[in-house]
């Protein structure tokens, strides 16, 4: 297999079948959630409990889907049966509150440290919001890719802080 093309060493690029600008929002956009996937993916090498690690993958999966979703791709959405849809959002909204049942409310803004997974995925929550302002740019015209990154980026604070709480962490505000 051959991983170089060369067809890019112009500043254009292919994407479902049209040529774009590099600079593109567009671009920007994918580019942004690979970049989400990938410390999502390194996230969950250093989280210790099965039930982050699950709710991390399924993340994982979604970005993929809104990926494919942007790149217009929709074959790939529908032959893998992977979308989102506001049942997605529903599902995020339940993890949610369910993770933070173990959380104690606050009232001030937290420092975002601890633990080294609690700081991985408080840096995949920052760049999960950098997306959904990307997908703002990009006039998404699905509401739900939107409401779900939206969403996102409360669940992984909610898992950084449920992941600092687990590993002892005392959480430091400002």
């Amino acid at each position: 297999m051959k991983y170089y093309s060369g067809k890019g060493d112009e500043g254009i690029t292919d994407i479902a079948g049209k040529r774009i600008e590099k600079d593109d929002n567009l671009i920007e956009l994918i580019g942004i959630l690979d970049e989400l996937n990938a410390f999502v993916g390194y996230s969950i090498s250093k989280i210790n409990y099965e039930d982050i690690k699950t709710a991390m993958r399924k993340v994982e999966s979604k970005i993929y889907a809104i990926s494919a979703y942007a790149s217009g791709y929709s074959v790939l959405i529908k032959r893998e049966k992977e979308g989102i849809n506001r049942k997605d959002v529903d599902e995020l909204e339940k993890e949610i509150d369910s993770f933070a049942g173990e959380l104690k409310d606050i009232t001030r803004f937290l420092y975002p440290n601890g633990s080294e997974a609690a700081c991985i995925i408080n840096i995949c929550r920052t760049i999960a919001r950098k997306a959904e302002r990307s997908a703002i740019k990009c006039k998404l015209e699905k509401k739900e890719v939107l409401a779900y990154l939206n969403r996102l980026s409360s669940l992984l604070f909610v898992l950084s802080r449920v992941v600092n709480k687990r590993d002892g962490f005392n959480e430091e505000f400002f």
